[in-house]
């Protein structure tokens, strides 16, 4: 099965694969992350997933955060999220993380949270889960 739904690149590369990773709550980078591990609290490991969620939240130690995990090879490859802010960007800049709106509702979210730990891709402004 195959289902697509459509995103807007924001920064980054034109095309990203890796594991579908769904939070349908946002979290924070400081306090929600354990840099060490790449784990996020409620999620699980995110090294090179493509991680969805509805908003990133908390302060501009954030970006910082990002970059360690990319540092450490242990970055999701791609953010997605509903809500972006210029700190997200900056983060996404600085640790190469390619960044993406999603553009459907929630309903949307609900559905890829279904899908998490399945193979997607960003491409063409679509994110294709194969399930």
């Amino acid at each position: 099965m195959v289902q697509a739904f459509q995103v807007s690149k924001v920064f980054g590369a034109d095309h990203v694969c890796g594991v579908l990773m769904v939070t349908v709550k946002p979290f924070s980078f400081l306090g929600d992350v354990a840099v060490d591990s790449a784990e996020i609290r409620g999620v699980g490991r995110v090294a090179d997933s493509i991680l969805v969620t509805p908003a990133i939240v908390g302060s501009t130690v954030g970006p910082y955060i990002l970059y360690a995990l990319s540092r450490r090879g242990t970055a999701p490859r791609a953010l997605i999220t509903k809500s972006i802010d210029p700190t997200l960007v900056a983060g996404c800049v600085v640790a190469n993380v390619s960044l993406y709106r999603l553009l459907g509702g929630d309903s949307d979210l609900d559905v890829l949270r279904l899908l998490s730990g399945a193979e997607a891709c960003v491409s063409e402004g679509m994110l294709i889960v194969r399930r």
